[in-house]
């Protein structure tokens, strides 16, 4: 399988590393992309989108919680545009969610206490919206705003959604397209439509890599409902909006949209930010253990991550997002550029992926 696209010539070896994924078979489709201001330094797919039909430029793949770090881009143009204040209690916008000590930062943050769903769910009840955004309303938090971080792993979406929906009275996906993916053609979605469905490649899961863990019996931020990889690949849940991880887009879109924000801090661009709200965002919540996740991660008052390691650069000013089967998305500020890995064969651990992590090394040894 010949990996295709553009790289230029000083990255090559990148495209040479991209190439022995799939020789070796790490890989069976995906997309590596980097843009620096503006500039398209490398955007590179390969493979295939169900086994037989091949990946194109334009291929699309649910990117799971990588699409976080996506609608944390559409809260910060709120927050630029001052139709969000993040030191607001969330109640002050969402009158039915009666817990007037949460503020909208501990929401983004992942410290409302708001991490799992209480109520025993199936992966149908997702695509209910109603019935999520009710089940939310009744829920007590776990502890107390600010007290602990628990990643929010599947709850977070229909949060922000709502939050978003009241605001500007769009969808998630509505407000993207209309203010970010119109206006620069950018290739990512929260629901498809038909015509996008001809382009999504099938998830596949990596059963080598699996750690064999039995499944907590206690409902967390991950369990409930089950991952259902077969879900995932059904119509249903392609054209339904569940932003946590629901999200499905192309790695160069996605490169496209970090280097916007990596810009607006940088130069102050405001393509879709500016350099105050990003800059007030990007503060770090505290050096905590992030409880669901048992890892410290470095969250910051818009959601996004900050680098804790090389998926996200050599750069400490870097944040962005990954997701579960080792899709990854990041801006880093510094050089002023986006970088963005999709992948179709999902690794389940949590562990740091190997398959972005050397192409990633690779570019920033050669970024002179």
């Amino acid at each position: 399988m010949q990996v295709q696209g553009t790289c230029e010539e000083k990255f090559l070896a990148i495209k040479n590393i991209f190439q022995q994924s799939f020789d070796n078979k790490e890989e069976n489709g995906a997309g590596f992309s980097v843009i620096q201001n503006g500039n398209v330094l490398i955007n590179l797919f390969g493979g295939t989108r169900d086994g037989k039909e091949t990946w194109k430029e334009n291929t699309i793949v649910n990117t799971f919680s990588l699409s976080k770090g996506i609608y944390a881009a559409c809260i910060s143009k709120l927050i630029a545009e001052n139709l969000l204040d993040i030191e607001k209690p969330i109640s002050y916008y969402w009158q039915s969610f009666n817990k007037k000590n949460i503020l909208v930062r501990h929401l983004l943050s992942h410290q409302s206490g708001m991490y799992r769903f209480k109520t025993k769910l199936n992966n149908k009840d997702l695509l209910d919206w109603e019935k999520i955004k009710t089940i939310l309303e009744n829920q007590e938090p776990d502890h107390k705003p600010g007290e602990f971080t628990y990643y929010h792993a599947k709850t977070h979406g229909y949060l922000v959604g709502n939050l978003i929906n009241i605001i500007t009275g769009m969808t998630v996906g509505e407000y993207l397209k209309k203010n970010i993916s119109n206006q620069y053609k950018v290739n990512f979605y929260f629901g498809l439509d038909d015509l996008q469905l001809n382009n999504v490649a099938d998830l596949k899961e990596d059963l080598s890599e699996s750690n064999g863990k039995k499944n907590n019996e206690d409902l967390n931020a991950f369990n409930n409902p089950v991952h259902d990889l077969n879900f995932y690949n059904s119509q249903e849940w392609r054209k339904s909006e569940v932003p946590s991880m629901g999200g499905h887009g192309n790695a160069m879109s996605i490169a496209f949209i970090y280097d916007c924000l990596a810009n607006d801090i940088k130069q102050n661009k405001n393509l879709i930010s500016n350099q105050a709200t990003l800059k007030n965002g990007l503060v770090e919540t505290g050096s905590k253990i992030d409880l669901s996740l048992n890892l410290p991660i470095r969250w910051t008052n818009l959601g996004f991550i900050l680098r804790g390691g090389w998926m996200f650069g050599k750069n400490k000013e870097a944040f962005g997002h990954n997701g579960w089967g080792g899709s990854l998305g990041f801006a880093d500020p510094i050089s002023g550029l986006g970088i963005a890995y999709v992948t179709k064969k999902i690794n389940p651990t949590m562990g740091l992926d190997k398959r972005a992590v050397n192409l990633i090394k690779k570019f920033y040894e050669l970024l002179k």
